[in-house]
């Protein structure tokens, strides 16, 4: 459950964190994009959320960006919903992902976003809300993995796997676990596993990225980079079928 709390910007600190002051004193939160035109005393809002990692639970805190004081919560507690959100390293591969979505999740409703905006998580509750499916985020790094937990989304990772010690640098750059879909089938071999980084904390998942390679127009032999793209669009795809078929059960 997330808890969205109020406060007044004070300043920024060091490791992308800000200091946020709030009626139950100074509170330290993680930045995940530029403070854009934050200036000290605007008021902001942030979410708390307690994460399960493995057999863990982290309590985390995000800056979500501007906010008016009197104004209601931007989500409710479920916030993300389980929504898969498609991080790219690269953001040229957004149309693989997009078109193993379409193709795998039956054309669920999808909105891409970029990375830099200061209110990126403010815009990833705002599509949610708005019936969004799948989110797509070009140009990501392994910090919004991060965010995406907080704000209770599944970060789906196309993992970078051409790019050698990047790799496991990009992903250890998070301090929670995502679905890193490993593209698999039954005439290519596995794509390699970049790093140990990998072990205990994301999951890896298996899937056939041969929907989103048909349906993009690419061939089955593409590079390592376009193959994970499509795996990840197929995997979230294919939650968002699920999600939708699971959210219509629970409707009276």
């Amino acid at each position: 459950m997330i808890a969205y709390l109020r406060g007044r910007f004070d300043e920024l600190v060091a490791n992308d964190e800000v200091s946020i002051d709030t009626t139950a004193g100074r509170m330290i939160a993680r930045n995940y994009g530029p403070p854009g035109d934050l200036a000290p005393g605007d008021d902001v809002v942030v979410a708390t959320a307690t994460v399960p990692v493995g057999v863990v639970d982290l309590e985390r805190t995000a800056l979500l960006g501007p906010w008016p004081a009197d104004a209601p919560d931007p989500s409710d507690p479920l916030g993300l919903r389980s929504t898969p959100v498609v991080l790219l390293p690269d953001g040229s591969l957004a149309r693989i992902a997009l078109a193993g979505i379409h193709r795998a999740g039956r054309d669920p409703e999808t909105r891409s976003v970029g990375p830099s905006a200061p209110t990126l998580g403010l815009d990833l509750l705002a599509a949610v809300t708005s019936g969004v499916e799948v989110i797509v985020v070009s140009g990501a790094d392994g910090r919004h993995i991060d965010l995406v937990r907080i704000l209770g989304g599944r970060a789906i990772v196309a993992s970078p796997l051409s790019g050698g010690d990047d790799a496991p640098a990009w992903l250890a750059a998070a301090e929670l676990d995502a679905e890193i879909p490993i593209p698999i089938r039954h005439d290519l071999d596995r794509a390699p596993v970049p790093s140990p980084v990998l072990g205990p904390t994301h999951q890896l998942v298996q899937v056939d990225p041969t929907p989103a390679l048909e349906e993009a127009g690419e061939p089955s032999d593409a590079a390592p980079d376009v193959l994970a793209a499509a795996a990840a669009g197929v995997l979230a795809g294919r939650i968002a079928a699920g999600n939708r078929r699971w959210r219509a059960a629970l409707e009276p």
